[in-house]
């Protein structure tokens, strides 16, 4: 209607032109009004747009501020546990390493006394310190003491009372998850013993504990690293594979101490990951990589090894079964424990190193159950089977 306002009147008025321009300038701004009206209407409209946008934004910010107000607090729940387990465990070590320095120097006063006695200096009605009786067998120890006892064996003070070519020697071992025990060692390797669902409880029920016992050798390092495979990074910093530069140069003792003895069981974890095997067509030079091929990886550690330890008596061992019922366990590229034994004992040959034959140790595929706890680790009974057969190889070989 509003367009049609200012046409009528002009017609209206062709004869009276002297009223026309008032007219047109009233219509003007009614229509101006008028527009200005319906703006005016419509700002309500995008206000309340723009407050219903605010609200939405503010609604999401406030439930964001909330997501992240329950992550910080279950964040700071974890930490408040991790820490409480740290010092838990940090108590736990302390009392055990005063029990162990007791025991030492309950050891060195019953030596003191020992050779008192046969000098004829000590008196026959002074009482003896209370000492560790000799055992025939590590597993006739008494179970009170023996973390000391594992200090005073690795130590090689404390021993089977058999005279063996091997007292004395410095051993060390590259190693997975069965041959690792909480506090011996090195620092921020991964460990696996003890374990909730397997009865090996102390350090001297682990198999090396007790051919150290058996033979009467020290430990320099025990470099076993749980879930470690021979394949991986060569060459990284902070590598876990046993091809590492990394591994190979932690087998040193913290003096410098170069072990006179190494035992190398790696190659569990490179089967149960499915690792190509590979093929090994005589020696060939390794350099710096990742490696994803067993045998590869495998000649390369070796080669850094008698690099590393040119003096060392270097053992290749091979790997005890993996249990799938009363069958031997077949990877994902269809190979099986005696595919990886076999070249271990090739690319061993090859390079003029003994083998110790684990996998013949006397546990069955089909008595697995009863060895280990998990198809895999060793029991106590199992490690002290492993260990018997460890020591009676050492011992012909030395």
């Amino acid at each position: 209607m509003r367009e049609c306002i200012c046409p009528v009147i002009i017609l209206m008025n062709r004869n009276k032109k002297r009223y026309i321009l008032p007219i047109v300038f009233c219509t003007a701004a009614l229509f101006v009004f008028d527009v200005n009206a319906d703006a005016a209407a419509g700002v309500p409209q995008a206000d309340s747009v723009q407050s219903e946008a605010a609200g939405d934004i503010w609604q999401q910010q406030a439930e964001l501020a909330a997501a992240n107000e329950e992550a910080y607090r279950k964040a700071q729940e974890q930490y408040a546990a991790e820490l409480a387990a740290y010092q838990q465990a940090l108590l736990e070590q302390q009392a055990r390493e005063k029990k162990e320095d007791q025991a030492q120097q309950n050891l060195a006063e019953a030596e003191n006394v020992k050779t008192e006695e046969t000098d004829g200096a000590a008196s026959p009605t002074e009482a003896a310190p209370a000492v560790i009786p000799p055992a025939q067998s590590l597993q006739t120890l008494p179970q009170n003491g023996t973390i000391a006892n594992g200090r005073l064996i690795a130590a090689g003070l404390l021993s089977a009372p058999v005279e063996t070519p091997l007292k004395g020697k410095s051993i060390s071992i590259l190693g997975d998850s069965i041959s690792t025990y909480q506090g011996y060692i090195p620092s921020g390797y991964a460990c696996f013993y003890p374990e909730t669902q397997n009865d090996v409880k102390d350090v001297t029920q682990t198999w090396w504990m007790q051919v150290l016992y058996n033979t009467g050798m020290r430990l320099a390092v025990n470099g076993s690293y749980s879930a470690s495979a021979v394949c991986g990074d060569s060459q990284a910093e902070d590598s876990s594979a046993g091809c590492s530069t990394r591994r190979i140069n932690e087998l040193m003792g913290t003096d410098g101490t170069v072990p006179d003895v190494i035992l190398v069981y790696m190659g569990a974890n490179d089967f149960f990951r499915s690792m190509e095997l590979g093929k090994f067509n005589g020696m060939t030079g390794r350099g710096e990589k990742y490696y994803t091929n067993f045998t590869e990886g495998y000649e390369l550690m070796i080669q850094k090894l008698l690099r590393t330890y040119p003096a060392s008596r270097i053992y290749c061992m091979t790997l005890i079964e993996a249990n799938s019922g009363d069958h031997p366990r077949i990877n994902e590229k269809g190979n099986t424990i005696a595919d990886f034994n076999q070249r271990i004992k090739e690319i061993a040959a090859a390079y003029g190193l003994p083998v110790i034959d684990v996998h013949n140790c006397g546990m069955e595929v089909y008595e697995l159950n009863h060895y280990t706890s998990d198809g895999t680790h060793p029991n106590k009974e199992g490690a002290a089977k492993m260990a018997n057969y460890v020591t009676a190889m050492l011992l012909q070989t030395a």
